[in-house]
């Protein structure tokens, strides 16, 4: 009996996770689109690593592991960006939105 309460339990946990993930995700995209193309501001750009670190790191404990690579890749990718502190050009805004997509993909 316990048993069943657990699982249902870790069910709804995780059909609450995937209820809240597309906003979690709109939240990134927003960020992502807030920052100036010409000079990624800092702060910004740690808040959106931050947002993305923080689904990389959930999506597995909530039984979305491709949610979690997907993000992962996002913020390897933007850590990499802030390592370089130069402006997001076309390219740069293309391939974050192809990270972000695939995010959304994995999220089903």
């Amino acid at each position: 009996m316990e048993s069943r309460r657990i699982q249902k339990r870790i069910a709804d946990m995780q059909a609450d996770y995937a209820a809240k993930l597309p906003e979690r995700i709109a939240g990134i995209e927003q960020l992502w689109s807030g920052l100036p193309a010409a000079g990624l501001a800092a702060a910004e750009l740690e808040e959106l690593i931050r947002a993305v670190h923080g689904i990389a790191g959930s999506g597995a404990i909530f039984g979305m592991a491709a949610v979690s690579d997907a993000a992962r890749n996002l913020e390897l990718h933007l850590e990499s960006i802030r390592a370089r502190g130069g402006p997001a050009g076309t390219a740069e805004n293309e391939r974050v939105a192809a990270l972000i997509a695939a995010i959304k993909d994995a999220a089903g």
